[in-house]
């Protein structure tokens, strides 16, 4: 399915992210097709991933990338990202990117792109898990939680990413012993081109997803319920290694702290080697209605 001058989500995460190039430093994407929604913010971190890759000399991948959400986004809206061109080294490309909507900037970002090169080597390992082709779908893990399973389809649905849930659950204890800790397996539901940059791009895509779960965890709270806001502020990516996110990927996170309205969350996303493929870090509003 196609709608001339508008982006159809159904289409993929693939489709979510093409942009058209208006000059050599500015990009533009197209509008969904359908009723205004929210922008999810992992969508435009991508789209500002890709047009800073653009503009980047080949042969240099994503090794960072860091964010700052400013105001919502308007997914009837077409977003420009204006890229600088902060510094080209011998080995590291560094990028700015502000993506705008006629409301104002709804994002700042930083990408850094390196050539790649040697080094000492270490990485930690992920806690044990099942595969994902041995879970259950969403509709039997959460059969007997229909409140969460209908926010996570949504949620899935709207994104075009499917899930596996290691521990069985969105709110029950994670191994370990951490007290705010979650575990997700997840990937786009549609194949991504094969390009290196693509493929990065839709790792921002999944990283900015269900981490703020986590920061519930120690509360009676459920992120389903409706009585919790939150709204990220900055989001973090660090790539360690090539990683396809249109195949499984195993998300670790925990949440070390929440206070003064707002909690910290930090992840890893694992391939289903155990190679360790990136790390996240993320800051954002978290409200609660309290019940009475």
């Amino acid at each position: 399915m196609s709608v001339a001058g508008y982006v159809v989500p159904e289409d993929g995460v693939g489709a979510l992210l093409e942009l058209e190039r208006l000059d050599p430093l500015t990009f533009r994407s197209l509008p969904h097709v359908g009723e205004r929604v929210r922008l999810y913010g992992g969508e435009v971190a991508a789209q500002a991933v890709l047009a800073a890759g653009r503009t980047v000399p080949p042969g240099r991948p994503l090794n960072s990338f860091g964010v700052y959400y400013l105001l919502p986004g308007d997914s009837t809206v077409p977003v420009t990202y204006e890229v600088g061109t902060a510094r080209d080294g011998g080995t590291f490309s560094t990028r700015t990117v502000k993506a705008s909507q006629p409301g104002g900037t709804i994002l700042v970002a930083t990408a850094s792109f390196q050539r790649p090169e040697g080094g000492l080597s270490h990485r930690v390992e992920p806690a044990p898990a099942p595969m994902p082709e041995a879970l259950p779908e969403l509709e039997r893990a959460l059969a007997d939680d229909p409140v969460t399973l209908a926010w996570i389809t949504e949620v899935t649905g709207r994104l075009l990413v499917e899930v596996r849930l290691p521990d069985g659950s969105l709110d029950g204890p994670g191994p370990g012993g951490h007290i705010a800790a979650l575990r997700v397996w997840m990937r786009t539901r549609h194949r991504l081109a094969d390009a290196p940059r693509t493929q990065a791009a839709g790792v921002v895509y999944l990283s900015d997803l269900l981490m703020l779960v986590a920061s519930l965890r120690p509360h009676p709270h459920r992120v389903a319920d409706g009585d919790v806001w939150f709204a990220t502020i900055g989001h973090s990516v660090v790539l360690h290694a090539p990683a396809r996110a249109d195949d499984w990927l195993l998300y670790e996170v925990e949440s070390d702290w929440a206070d003064a309205g707002r909690c910290v969350t930090r992840g890893r996303l694992f391939d289903r080697t155990g190679q360790l493929c990136a790390s996240t870090t993320q800051e954002a509003v978290l409200r609660v209605t309290e019940r009475t």
